[in-house]
């Protein structure tokens, strides 16, 4: 049975690991704010983005696109897949690299039925995984800093499009976690390429396609050339974005967790150290009272 000494020393361990994880978490929860705000601020973006390409899409569809306007629209038997994967650098984040890890192995297993599978890893932790795996790693990202980066979601975007266009790979993928709420953000895959998600939008009433409400200079295609580019960085960002807002309210809540946790168990300790206190008082007043019994029988 432990002594008081041992249990003091444990309750002050433990209340400095507290301060720790407290302190982490104050300061996850800065972060947070930030990424969820970069997070929200590039949806509407996106999602305009997208609005104004479908309205540019001919009646015929992506089909009447495909064979001209730019290679990114191809669509191809596939033999290799390029899959971009988000992590974080760090642990301390609870099951979010587990299950981006989990996720994005799953995925890799599916598609090596229909080929080749590169991987680039972006965060150290799932680079760290699938080195140790017989997965071959195209390139790597680390370091990448705790908030999203635009640079870097360009710097992805325009190695994915060239690999596209040069036909080394016939598809690309994205892994990675879709920031919902501080509580939830459960990993995705996402098709970056080709484009094939720009069909034509319907009215709420009829079903047809909306009529198309602007006139484009010098023409579709030309529109399209230059803005497919833009909506494939844009897609890395916006991945970027809702990875970095994830990974940040895993940390919050698990550092929380980690905090509520160390109090548990220091009030558990404390307990355990006034019964061990108590115990050595009873015993002490114990000998104290039979010492001073026996001295007034030797007086007697």
């Amino acid at each position: 049975m432990e002594n008081a000494r041992d249990i003091r020393r444990r309750i002050r361990a433990v209340d400095n690991i507290k301060q720790i994880t407290r302190a982490m978490e104050l300061v996850a929860r800065t972060k947070l704010r930030r990424t969820q705000e970069q997070a929200e601020a590039a949806r509407p973006y996106s999602e305009e983005l997208g609005r104004l390409m479908r309205r540019s899409v001919p009646a015929g569809g992506m089909s009447a696109l495909m064979a001209d306007v730019s290679p990114l629209l191809q669509v191809r038997e596939v033999h290799s897949t390029l899959v971009i994967a988000f992590s974080a650098d760090r642990g301390l984040c609870g099951a979010y690299n587990n299950n981006i890890i989990k996720r994005t192995a799953r995925q890799i297993d599916q598609l090596e039925s229909d080929g080749e599978v590169k991987l680039i890893p972006v965060g150290r932790q799932i680079r760290d995984h699938f080195r140790r795996r017989d997965v071959e790693i195209y390139d790597e990202f680390t370091d990448v800093g705790e908030e999203a980066n635009l640079n870097l979601a360009h710097t992805l975007s325009h190695l994915a499009q060239r690999e596209f266009a040069e036909e080394r790979v016939d598809r690309v993928q994205l892994v990675y976690s879709e920031f919902v709420s501080v509580f939830q953000h459960p990993p995705v895959v996402q098709d970056l390429l080709p484009v094939t998600s720009l069909e034509q939008q319907t009215d709420d009433e009829g079903g047809g396609p909306v009529e198309a409400s602007y006139l484009y200079e010098p023409s579709t295609d030309r529109l399209f050339e230059q803005l497919l580019p833009r909506y494939v960085d844009n897609s890395l960002y916006r991945a970027l974005t809702e990875a970095k807002a994830s990974e940040q309210a895993a940390r919050v809540f698990a550092m929380k967790n980690a905090t509520d946790n160390a109090g548990d168990l220091i009030e558990d300790l404390t307990r355990q150290y006034n019964r061990v206190r108590q115990s050595q008082i009873t015993r002490e007043i114990t000998e104290i009272a039979s010492g001073a019994e026996a001295l007034a029988e030797q007086r007697r």
